[in-house]
């Protein structure tokens, strides 16, 4: 079973400034567009970052194939939401929720694209740091966040490959006969990936 689309991005060696900050500043940089993005009274602050971290990602060496890849996963939810909101709530809402989404995407990209995934996981397992006072285990945790970003793309990859099966035998794809095959799979994939935590001495 193949990979799918690498929704989130992977690591990319590079010089760029992004590249050469260190974690803590680019988290801090996080928690800014969070605050900014929570406090803005509406949809042209998220998209005036959306813009500014598409020119920085992009500075940093992010090619337009690759941000499509990150987005185009996302646009048939992004679709709906933004006919829900325009319905319901009015074209201004639809656009600050699309846009606010868009941010968080665009912001994800650039982190994995300019941080060694080794050195991104010490980050999560050092803010976890204070989960030892009540008996949960930092490294664990920093194991389940590589679980998850390692998973996501085989499980995106495995419904692909049973839409593609669908379609060479000459069938429509039914999102709803797909459900049992993927559950299958992806069960499948984490009995496995249990067994290698085992075989590794995790309970």
């Amino acid at each position: 079973m193949s990979r799918g689309p690498d929704l989130f991005g992977s690591y990319t060696p590079g010089t760029s400034l992004l590249h050469r900050a260190p974690l803590w500043s680019k988290g801090l940089g996080i928690v800014v567009v969070t605050v900014a993005v929570v406090l803005a009274p509406s949809w042209p602050v998220p998209a005036a970052l959306t813009a500014g971290l598409l020119v920085a990602g992009t500075a940093a060496g992010v090619r337009a194939r690759e941000w499509w890849r990150g987005l185009a996963p996302a646009l048939p939810v992004l679709v709906l939401l933004g006919v829900y909101h325009v319905l319901t709530t009015g074209p201004g809402q639809a656009a600050d929720v699309l846009a606010t989404i868009v941010v968080f995407l665009v912001v994800t990209r650039v982190l994995m694209h300019t941080t060694p995934l080794p050195e991104l996981l010490d980050g999560v397992v050092w803010l976890c740091t204070p989960v030892r006072l009540v008996g949960a285990d930092p490294e664990r945790i920093g194991l389940a966040v590589s679980l998850m970003l390692r998973s996501i793309p085989f499980v995106v990859g495995a419904v692909g490959e049973l839409r593609d099966a669908v379609r060479a035998r000459g069938l429509r794809p039914n999102p709803v006969l797909l459900v049992t095959p993927a559950v299958i799979s992806t069960v499948a994939y984490a009995e496995r990936t249990g067994q290698a935590l085992a075989a590794r001495g995790f309970d």
